[in-house]
């Protein structure tokens, strides 16, 4: 809203789009909104994501395909007749050991967890008919993660084959990984320069502090060593004890990708995108957890809600004032991603809505 009255305000022409995106961390759901060609035309796209840190995202991000594995077998008495049951429950078990060999066999990089959505029941006495496991196929790049997605598929159909069930291959949701555009976080980063950091109060610094309290004192003193690691002493030592971040840190791009997965990645597939991160809770507060929930429900998270969107508006104008920037921004796009988007799951893939498809 903010760049729609400087536009108006300057006479400045262009079209900037605000995307709700629901469903960023079990659903996809900016997956999905590719798919349906929501952010083909635009010329370059920001957005933020909560952090204990005020940095640009210049690391990529694995991409991840999830999908469920339900087998279906044979139920009757484990002790009575069990040479007439195909129990599931044991497809999934050798399901998992196939994916434990395969492990050896993949890129490094990769990364491959499940969880059981469904034992088949509580009644050792009875084979289970039914038994279900959820997995997430995680590689550098998407390709990767299509490649290796298919050798866990055999692995659910070796089971099946073994135990004598049938298994049901659905793919829930995926994403790509991020390819940060360098020439759109140089504009992020001139916007946080210019910004600043959250204008914190010495309310929230004690608040913030009153959490660190309840962290593992390994946990604080790992993240001042991954300061010092990857900005310096110098960096690190402005950090030292302190409860919430008060500075911007330096632009930085990383090779490696980082271990988390973001659907900001099909994004970037579709078109130039930059991403910041600000701080919205303690140094140290760990993710996903309900310290995380609490400090960015209150005025911590609401300031640095508030600098990231200034942020953005900043870069945003910055990027529609000069097109020979977009132009830029376009040709790295182009380059880094061959202009088209992988979609990481199968063209007929519907959202699950209410654990329903």
């Amino acid at each position: 809203m903010a760049v729609k009255e400087y536009m108006k305000e300057h006479g400045l022409a262009g079209t900037v789009v605000y995307c709700g995106c629901p469903a960023e961390e079990d659903g996809s759901g900016k997956m999905y909104m590719a798919k349906a060609g929501v952010f083909d035309e635009l010329d370059g796209a920001f957005t933020w994501h909560p952090s204990s840190q005020n940095a640009v995202d210049g690391s990529s991000s694995l991409a991840c395909i999830c999908v469920l594995y339900r087998f279906h077998g044979r139920a009757t008495h484990a002790a009575g007749q069990p040479h007439l049951g195909r129990s599931a429950l044991d497809a999934c078990e050798l399901m998992n050991v196939g994916v434990n060999y395969l492990r050896e066999h993949m890129i490094q990089e990769a990364r491959i967890h499940y969880a059981y959505r469904d034992a088949g029941g509580g009644a050792p006495n009875v084979v289970q008919d039914h038994a279900a496991l959820y997995y997430f196929i995680r590689a550098p790049k998407v390709s990767q993660a299509v490649e290796l997605r298919e050798r866990v598929d055999n692995c659910a159909r070796g089971a099946a084959l073994m135990s004598g069930t049938t298994v049901e291959i659905t793919t829930t949701d995926g994403l790509c990984d991020f390819i940060p555009n360098r020439t759109l976080s140089a504009l992020l980063q001139q916007g946080m320069e210019a910004v600043g950091a959250p204008r914190f109060t010495e309310a929230d610094r004690a608040l913030a502090a009153q959490f660190q309290k309840g962290y593992p004192e390994s946990e604080l003193k790992a993240k001042n060593e991954s300061y010092e690691k990857d900005y310096g002493s110098q960096i690190a030592a402005q950090l030292a004890g302190k409860s919430l971040m008060d500075i911007i840190l330096p632009l930085r791009f990383d090779s490696a990708a980082s271990p988390g997965s973001t659907d900001v990645g099909d994004v970037s597939y579709v078109c130039p995108t930059a991403q910041l991160n600000m701080a919205t809770y303690a140094i140290g507060t760990p993710g996903h957890s309900w310290q995380l929930t609490a400090q960015s429900g209150c005025s911590i998270g609401h300031e640095g809600m508030l600098a990231a969107a200034k942020v953005m508006a900043y870069a945003g104008i910055c990027a529609m004032r000069d097109p020979q920037t977009l132009q830029k921004a376009r040709e790295e796009y182009v380059k880094a991603t061959g202009g088209k988007y992988i979609c990481p799951v199968p063209v007929d893939t519907k959202p699950m809505l209410d654990g329903v498809k």
